[in-house]
């Protein structure tokens, strides 16, 4: 969930940025009236921007667009999506492929949101979103038109799976209806993530069947994928980035009010949990380095080992969730990952290869979740590039 190389380059960089308004404060993400009954993934309005990774522009042109879909709520709702195609032209067979790109937004603060990072708003500090506008500019390298959701939405629902899935599907579906980015009818269109990036594009295309049929995905790449988010958090847990665990509550407390998961934290951790209302996972590891999530429990209440906050957890979890992929999925992991621990990523390619999907589960006995990262980044581009190619999906069911 979290790359910690992003930590101090992120804070480098923001002195020089060009002042771009946090999404709260820019009236483009206000959700506007009366869409309830227009179909998801509708495109409510758009405008051009200009986009870049790590002050350099990248070489695309971008629009972001707003959209209607379904929030975790099971409320109406507009969320925004970063819409790109390389000023390349595609020299591929067939047409141009699309590929719905999900960083790891993990946090419950819009300056944590892809949308505003891609646009060099570093005002609001470092975080996963900018950090992985380099993987993006990848991406559009191999000339693949991108949509990059906001997945979390303007309430920053995180870990609200149902908003992830239906955010997810629906960018696409927006992506596919606006007209300026020309994304051909017979795309294919694969789908990819790493960390909690992973974790809402894993839940998407578990639900695409379901919630999205018109969608005919050709590939699904998971990188360190958060399949157990209660393994995740027990990672984070009494480490360096401990003070994930904050932000991770909010975000448990915000996407399912009726678990009130307040009734597990003392009031030490009521405050920390106050304080940390719009915070980044970057700014929680920070403020709070080494947290134990015991150290935040109420009495009786508990936070570990606590079955009916578990129940809640597993709500977002992919490995615990209906559904599986139809098209064929990588999924590339750290076996040393302290973050997703490597055995959750294993038992979800089981769930997935138990229903017939074509899996590749590649196992890197060097490294862990940060370096993963970057040293995965091969094996993902080959495997989207071999599947748009038409190329057999392997399997290692």
């Amino acid at each position: 969930m979290v790359q910690a190389a992003v930590f101090g380059l992120a804070t480098t960089f923001a002195d020089g940025a060009s002042a771009v308004p946090l999404p709260e404060e820019d009236s483009f993400y206000s959700v506007p009236p009366d869409i309830a009954n227009l179909p998801n993934g509708t495109v409510l309005a758009s405008r051009p921007v200009d986009t870049q990774s790590f002050l350099l522009p990248l070489p695309a042109d971008a629009w972001q667009v707003q959209y209607k879909t379904i929030d975790n709520h099971g409320r109406p709702s507009a969320y925004i999506a970063t819409v790109l195609v390389p000023q390349q032209e595609w020299t591929g067979a067939g047409p141009r492929p699309l590929v719905s790109y999900q960083v790891a937004e993990d946090g419950v603060g819009s300056k944590c949101a892809p949308s505003y990072a891609l646009r060099g708003g570093l005002g609001g500090g470092p975080s996963n979103a900018f950090s992985e506008t380099g993987v993006i500019r990848l991406a559009l390298q191999q000339g693949w038109a991108l949509v990059v959701p906001d997945y979390q939405g303007p309430e920053s629902d995180f870990s609200g799976a149902d908003g992830y899935a239906h955010g997810v599907l629906d960018g696409i579906r927006a992506a596919k209806a606006f007209g300026p980015a020309a994304i051909d009818d017979s795309a294919p269109i694969g789908m990819w993530g790493y960390s909690g990036g992973a974790q809402s594009t894993a839940v998407a295309a578990q639900a695409q069947s379901s919630y999205a049929p018109d969608l005919r995905l050709t590939s699904v790449a998971l990188g360190g994928v958060v399949a157990d988010l209660e393994a995740t958090m027990s990672g984070f847990s009494g480490g360096i980035a401990g003070g994930a665990v904050v932000v991770g509550l909010v975000g448990l407390n915000r996407s399912y009010p009726d678990a009130d998961v307040l009734q597990y934290v003392n009031e030490s951790g009521r405050g920390m949990l106050a304080a940390g209302q719009t915070d980044c996972l970057h700014d929680a590891a920070l403020a709070h380095p080494f947290l134990d999530a015991a150290d935040l429990e109420a009495w009786p209440g508990s936070i570990t080992n606590n079955p009916e906050l578990s129940k809640v957890v597993r709500r977002s979890s992919p490995l615990f969730r209906a559904g599986a992929p139809t098209a064929p999925t990588l999924l590339y992991h750290a076996i040393a990952d302290e973050f997703a621990p490597i055995a959750a990523a294993r038992n979800l390619a089981e769930k997935y290869c138990a229903t017939g999907t074509p899996v590749q589960l590649t196992e890197n006995p060097i490294g862990e979740h940060g370096t993963e990262a970057a040293a995965g980044l091969p094996t993902a581009l080959t495997y989207l590039a071999d599947r748009f190619a038409g190329k057999p999906a392997p399997s290692t069911c």
